[in-house]
């Protein structure tokens, strides 16, 4: 909030036009016409606004960069690469660095940044991801509610609860009566992709169908791929759904060796620009746009504490 009271939400609602539209004429950023700029500045005189400290860290600069945090597990993914470049993009048009934060050796200080990225945050790595950020807020890229979570002043999410009963719909459509789910190992299991399991068996109950989540690890082998099509072959299950990405490939080239060649494949995270199976495309590229721009939100003063915003993701598959 402004020090006068008046925030960028009363701005926005007072011109009719979007709080991000109202930041980026504020703070001189963004893609906004001049005739808006001007109306926004000579509205926000009126009405007697004043830039808060977060905006005027952003604008001004204490660090003049915001930072990425990636699970070691994600980094050489091929989604999290073009999630990272939509971040890269929004900090470039913006004037500011991009850092990306990894554990620090033997405990020294970490670089400063304006405001945090965190990708996928479990109980096992947020707290090293926000160690040493101070004030600096925090968007949480997946919805976090373990511990430290009150340090999260946003967070930014597809709805995946809903997408597998979607996903399921299609394979069941395509003749798949009884799907099973390749699920994350729980321990490294973040709030989304326990949201699928959740909408598995939603689905499940709600079509008579015995549920089996078989536990696979973030970034199977070629033999861990392999046991889990015989385990759901050997079950009698006639579709598999991956949760985590850039599997089905893999999958694909053992089925035609004859490894679970009946079983339908679907994906919770189809490759950037590949649609191999029935499933979901997040549109990383977008996705970390996205979350760059409520970061940036969050450090204007324009989004309120503790939202949510649902990001927009489609169903793809095969012809």
């Amino acid at each position: 909030m402004a020090a006068s009271g008046v925030t960028i939400v009363d701005i926005a609602r007072a011109l009719g036009i979007s709080k991000t539209a109202v930041s980026s004429a504020l703070h001189g950023r963004g893609r906004v016409s001049e005739e808006t700029r001007q109306r926004v500045l000579a509205q926000a005189e009126a009405m007697g606004y004043q830039s808060n400290r977060a905006a005027q860290r952003l604008r001004g600069g204490q660090h003049g960069a915001i930072g990425l945090h990636l699970p070691a597990d994600l980094r050489e993914l091929a989604f999290y690469m073009e999630f990272t470049f939509g971040v890269a993009d929004v900090a470039a048009e913006r004037g500011l660095d991009l850092l990306l934060r990894t554990a620090a050796a033997g405990g020294s200080p970490r670089p400063g940044v304006d405001g945090l990225l965190v990708v996928d945050p479990t109980p096992d790595t947020f707290p090293d991801a926000v160690r040493g950020l101070g004030e600096a807020p925090v968007v949480a890229v997946g919805e976090y509610r373990g511990p430290g979570s009150a340090a999260v002043a946003a967070s930014i999410a597809a709805d995946h609860r809903g997408l597998i009963g979607q996903v399921l719909d299609v394979l069941s459509e395509r003749g798949a009566e009884r799907p099973a789910l390749a699920a994350l190992e729980e321990q490294r299991e973040p709030l989304w992709a326990s949201d699928v399991v959740a909408g598995y068996r939603d689905w499940c109950g709600a079509h008579g169908v015995q549920p089996l989540v078989l536990r696979v690890p973030v970034a199977p082998t070629d033999a861990e791929i392999e046991r889990a099509l015989a385990e759901v072959e050997a079950a009698g299950r006639d579709a598999l759904v991956w949760v985590a990405q850039s599997v089905v490939p893999h999958a694909l080239a053992l089925q035609a060796r004859g490894y679970g060649a009946g079983i339908q494949l679907g994906t919770m995270a189809v490759d950037p620009g590949a649609a191999r199976a029935v499933g979901v495309d997040l549109r990383p590229r977008a996705y970390g746009r996205a979350a760059a721009e409520l970061l940036l939100g969050v450090l204007a003063g324009a989004v309120d504490a503790g939202a949510h915003e649902v990001h927009a993701a489609r169903l793809v598959g095969p012809a």
